[in-house]
């Protein structure tokens, strides 16, 4: 990578911020620090549902970057914060020229399609309770914090459902003691027990998560 590095630029994300529209080429791929970035898969009709989560572990738009193909996801900050923009064609070249570095990628690759997967099983069949309680993990271990800036139009993405049920799971996980939801911003509050409310699709995450930043693999 430090090849790249006169190619890195530092920049701050804003919440909502689009990074990559669907359907177009992607021309910068973007490695969060404090930021988090949402995959989304857009419908005809207008509505979405979250894909994949990507935090300082990984990076934004990969795939397409090393493809030259246009993205089929839309790609935004889901929390504002710092990442680091490389342009892909830059990323790219390097991929290509280095086994090593391209060895490395499509281990992040893999692991992004793994993510992906997982999501649609769990949103086939799982509750929008649990489901809504794995989301928050993921998102915690990517602020390093308790509290995550989520606005309810937000959190009716990650689980593809209506405000009403967003309205209703996050009810009944703050009644429990489990978080607490005002104008947008939830704080977590007990965090085993929101783990034990989740699905187990939050350990089998965590489980890659854990792989893919492991040493053996570094690079």
């Amino acid at each position: 990578m430090a090849a790249l590095g006169p190619a890195l630029t530092e920049v701050a994300l804003l919440a909502g911020q689009v990074l990559h529209p669907a359907g177009e080429l992607i021309d910068q791929v973007y490695f969060p620090s404090s930021a988090v970035i949402s995959v989304v898969t857009p419908t005809l009709d207008g509505r979405s549902v979250e894909s994949a989560t990507v935090g300082f572990e990984s990076l934004a738009g990969l795939s397409s970057a090393l493809s030259g193909e246009p993205s089929a996801s839309r790609v935004f900050a889901q929390v504002g914060g710092g990442a680091i923009r490389l342009p892909a064609a830059k990323l790219r070249d390097r991929a290509l020229a280095s086994p090593p570095l391209m060895q490395l990628l499509l281990r992040h690759m893999d692991a992004g399609i793994s993510q992906a997967q997982q999501s649609v099983a769990c949103n086939a069949l799982h509750d929008a309770g649990p489901r809504l309680a794995r989301w928050l993990l993921m998102t915690q271990d990517r602020v390093a914090g308790p509290v995550i800036p989520l606005t309810q139009e937000y959190l009716a993405i990650m689980l593809g459902v209506q405000r009403t049920t967003v309205t209703l799971v996050a009810s009944a996980l703050k009644r429990a003691g489990l978080i607490k939801y005002r104008r947008g911003v939830i704080t977590i509050l007990d965090r085993e027990g929101l783990e034990r409310e989740a699905c187990e699709c939050y350990a089998v995450s965590s489980q890659r998560f854990d792989k893919l930043l492991a040493p053996s693999h570094a690079h």
